[in-house]
């Protein structure tokens, strides 16, 4: 067997801690330089870059994988159905590996109390309506992929959102693009602690936080926390549903006995 990894993430590197110790020929598939740095203590094989179907299909057949074990981010939606047509196409095994500590029904606990107001949506879009209802600032910690959503649906978007995004070239670039003033965003590399976020909130003089429902292992406690602390809203972008999930790794032990 051969088993490649959609990494990126924490659960990734659980996936491939698991693999290795089973001795398996793993190579791991990652958008970025710091998602290979995760696996820098791993002997794995490595794909490094953005990779569309007909890219993942060529490398998948010239490799020889047989089975693959989807950890990439809940929000990376695309690289999921990507993955997925590519493994009905050929025939291989597909498994979806992800974490499933969201907060439900947006209620949050944050040291025992519940956040001062949270806000469920669907999506940025739904988020941006939220957003037109409420006034003051706005720190954005939903991605630089997000945020044409915010300039193209935020009254004021230029005067009232601040954004925090991972301190890649790439992330840069496109921050100079989306903001005219380059003191409304600010590139830095997680994790964030609780003094952190609540740091970023105060330079931004936040009254609205938006963040994704990424759970313990994306630092969400840690946001909300900071959130309470500041007395700021949180306006929580839920989770995309998904079905057939697996959640403990223990049960790929079948694929190896």
């Amino acid at each position: 067997m051969r088993w490649l990894v959609i990494g990126g993430t924490t659960e990734s590197v659980d996936a491939v801690t698991y693999l290795v110790s089973k001795r398996a020929d793993v190579t791991v598939s990652v958008a970025t330089d710091m998602g290979a740095a995760l696996y820098v203590d791993f002997s794995v094989k490595l794909w490094v870059g953005y990779l569309n179907q007909n890219q993942f299909t060529k490398k998948i057949q010239v490799s020889g994988i047989t089975h693959v074990l989807d950890a990439s981010h809940p929000y990376a939606v695309e690289v999921t159905q990507i993955v997925q047509r590519v493994c009905d196409e050929l025939g291989l095994v597909y498994i979806r590996y992800t974490r499933r500590d969201r907060m439900k029904d947006g209620k949050a606990a944050a040291g025992g109390n519940l956040m001062p107001e949270i806000y469920s949506v669907a999506d940025g879009r739904e988020a941006a309506r939220v957003l037109n209802q409420l006034s003051g600032n706005v720190a954005l910690l939903t991605g630089v992929k997000t945020l044409d959503v915010y300039r193209n649906h935020v009254r004021n978007f230029q005067e009232r959102c601040y954004a925090r995004v991972l301190d890649n070239e790439t992330s840069k670039v496109r921050c100079r693009e989306i903001f005219e003033d380059e003191t409304h965003w600010q590139a830095q590399t997680p994790p964030f602690d609780v003094e952190a976020n609540r740091t970023f909130l105060q330079t931004c003089g936040a009254k609205t936080l938006v963040t994704k429902d990424s759970g313990a292992a994306g630092g969400l406690p840690e946001k909300l926390e900071a959130a309470r602390l500041e007395g700021v809203s949180v306006i929580l972008i839920r989770r995309p549903e998904e079905k057939d999930i697996l959640e403990n790794l223990d049960r790929l032990d079948v694929y190896f006995t």
